[in-house]
């Protein structure tokens, strides 16, 4: 975890990358809501950029990988491995999640929204981090050092699958919350019965995480060179 967080404030580009997907995250609800024409599920926005930072996990070590790989010799190592990264994520994108979504929904002024959203937000954050991991076994690619851009030349193609592959995937594993949220909207179910997307949405973001964490780790293991040729050639 510590090293993970070290690469966040040490790293030019991974900072770079964290800095923009915080400040999209909070400014498209926030503006929207300013504007009078946003959603409290505009917040849910702020959970899907930061998730993205849970993808190519490997890409950021580059070369230095190998001394990663070295500290691996089996799927439980693998799974200590990504769930200490998946765990430095979540210091930074959960507590910032839920204060967008609480700042969005105070600027609306529709506080009975508040636990949909919310559920809904930590249901699409644990999602992104299950296909994050995953992805990151199956797709890793290499981020150049040099220049601005952030995929090796030849690499595009993975990054593409990865990343928006991942995210397609992730939509489709919150389906359930989405449809539970829009039953309880649309039925004529007892009053204030919104409360309970909260739990759900939390219990259910955490169960997709450690899910992805479980079926990620026996790839990561098996893949180490495979993976370590693919993020050292920027």
């Amino acid at each position: 975890m510590e090293r993970t967080l070290r690469y966040v404030w040490r790293d030019p580009k991974t900072k770079a990358a964290w800095v923009t997907s915080l400040a999209i995250g909070l400014i498209v609800p926030v503006f929207n809501a300013w504007q009078g024409t946003g959603s409290v599920y505009f917040a849910c926005f702020a959970a899907g950029m930061l998730g993205i930072q849970m993808y190519n996990q490997f890409g950021q070590d580059t070369s230095a990988f190998w001394m990663v790989a070295t500290t691996i010799s089996s799927t439980r190592d693998a799974y200590v491995e990504l769930r200490a990264r998946a765990l430095a994520l979540l210091l930074i994108t959960l507590p910032y999640a839920t204060l967008v979504t609480v700042l969005t929904t105070a600027m609306l002024d529709d506080w009975r929204a508040l636990p949909e959203a919310l559920g809904l937000s930590f249901a699409l954050l644990g999602a992104m981090l299950a296909t994050g991991a995953w992805t990151s076994a199956r797709f890793p690619y290499s981020i150049p050092q040099e220049g601005y851009k952030n995929v090796a030349p030849g690499q595009v193609g993975l990054a593409w699958v990865s990343i928006f592959g991942g995210m397609i995937g992730a939509a489709l594993l919150c389906a359930p919350v989405i449809a539970l949220t829009i039953w309880l909207n649309v039925s004529e179910g007892p009053e204030g019965m919104g409360w309970v997307l909260l739990p759900v949405g939390a219990v259910y973001g955490a169960t997709l995480t450690l899910l992805g964490l479980r079926l990620a780790a026996p790839r990561t293991a098996g893949r180490l060179p495979e993976i370590l040729a693919a993020v050292s050639k920027g």
